[in-house]
């Protein structure tokens, strides 16, 4: 029997398997916010997704030094998209955050598409997107703000982690990544607001926070990272417009946040939109992986 390696599985599949993991983190999140804070569950999940992440795949310091042109703004898209999406979800439902931040993602296919059929299945999702947020996020316009400056971090993490991914091999780039988010975030999370360090430290919070950072962090990002060495940024964008539905999902099995009939039709443009994005990515080759033994010191560093 053949040993288990990521590029045997399917790209999608990989990417299912990551949001899953992420909603139902983020649905266990929102109850840790009670005793840290939106801020406090931030700090929390970041140090110790970064710890775990380095620990797992011990990337060489040279790669900071040789990439860092890449990594640092990497590591800062990845601290903006965390602390804006954990306020956002404190103030607003999970399935509505969601959608709301898939507007960036959605421009971006709109944006680098040659194809018409690529721009109806973008038209379409953007549709149900659009129904399925509804107008809940007028009602807070501070999460409605976060929500929205999630979704253009997205957008950078998915430009930015396909050139990470050709560039870094293995998971190293990731890796360093998320160790230069939890450094940015020690000195931002105070700012936001933080409680005692008695809070942070007692053994029901961390083991909590060690739960939702696996869930939220450890086993999504590492799933979609592999996802985007071997998937173009715009078929991984439109393809994680299902992210909303399954948010909506587990909102509604966790928190009981339950969508109307018009919701639900909404949720169907948005399946059906990625599954027609699925179907005729499978009729276009992909770009080949980057060999890991390329010269990182093309371009500083940095591969196109």
């Amino acid at each position: 029997m053949r040993p288990y390696a990521p590029g045997t599985v399917p790209a999608p599949l990989l990417l299912l398997t990551g949001m899953v993991s992420l909603q139902f983190g983020s649905a266990f999140a929102k109850r840790l916010f009670e005793q840290t804070g939106p801020a406090g569950a931030t700090l929390l999940r970041l140090l110790i997704a970064a710890t775990l992440l380095c620990l797992l795949s011990r990337p060489a310091p040279r790669l900071l030094r040789s990439h860092w042109r890449l990594l640092l703004p990497y590591g800062a898209v990845f601290a903006v998209m965390q602390f804006s999406f954990y306020e956002a979800t404190s103030r607003l439902p999970l399935g509505v955050v969601v959608t709301l931040e898939f507007s960036g993602p959605l421009l971006l296919a709109a944006l680098t598409s040659r194809r018409a059929l690529d721009r109806i299945w973008v038209a379409l999702a953007g549709t149900g997107l659009l129904v399925l947020g509804g107008t809940k996020g007028m009602d807070d316009p501070v999460g409605l703000a976060a929500s929205l400056l999630t979704g253009a971090a997205l957008t950078g993490y998915i430009l930015l982690g396909a050139r990470v991914g050709r560039a870094v091999p293995g998971g190293s780039g990731l890796a360093l990544g998320l160790a230069v988010a939890a450094v940015l975030a020690l000195p931002t999370a105070p700012v936001l607001g933080l409680p005692s360090p008695g809070v942070l430290l007692e053994p029901g919070v961390l083991g909590a926070a060690f739960a939702v950072a696996v869930l939220t962090t450890v086993v999504p990002f590492s799933l979609e990272f592999a996802a985007l060495r071997r998937m173009p940024p715009r078929v991984f964008a439109v393809l994680s417009t299902v992210e909303p539905v399954i948010a909506a999902l587990v909102g509604l099995a966790l928190l009981g946040e339950r969508l109307s009939w018009v919701q639900w039709a909404a949720v169907l443009c948005v399946v059906g939109a990625a599954v027609g994005t699925g179907r005729s990515s499978a009729t276009s080759p992909d770009p080949p992986p980057a060999s890991p033994d390329r010269s990182p010191s093309r371009k500083n560093g940095v591969h196109t």
